[in-house]
């Protein structure tokens, strides 16, 4: 596995970034088929297998680290929608009215005492 913290170059970022600014169709490109896209800027996407079990294991710890990387700094940057997190432990009643907290309740006291 290469010790590299980026995969593209900034100023390639920068490109890509600024096309998928004014082409909306290399912006669709980019989240369909981001091989296709990234291809017309010389950008290889790592390969998911090696030789053997142990290469193919860092190889696709290498490719899952660059699609980390693209998401972070392209997609995340072009994406039109702002996305909405599954609410977390500390979310109140009144956030969520249609949450039925008495059946919660309820299944856990039956856990409890073994029911």
């Amino acid at each position: 596995m290469s010790n590299k913290n980026t995969f593209i170059q900034d100023d390639v970022v920068a490109e890509i970034l600024q096309k998928a600014k004014k082409d909306a169709e290399f912006k669709k490109m980019l989240f369909d088929d981001p091989q296709e896209a990234l291809s017309q800027f010389g950008v290889t996407i790592p390969i998911a297998y090696g030789k053997n079990y142990l290469e193919t294991v860092y190889t696709m710890y290498e490719r899952a680290e660059f699609y980390r990387l693209f998401h972070l700094n392209i997609l995340n940057e072009i994406r039109d929608d702002t996305v909405i997190m599954a609410p977390g432990p500390c979310v109140t009643a009144t956030d969520h009215e249609n949450v039925d907290w008495d059946f919660e309740v309820t299944n856990y006291k039956n856990k409890l005492i073994g029911l």
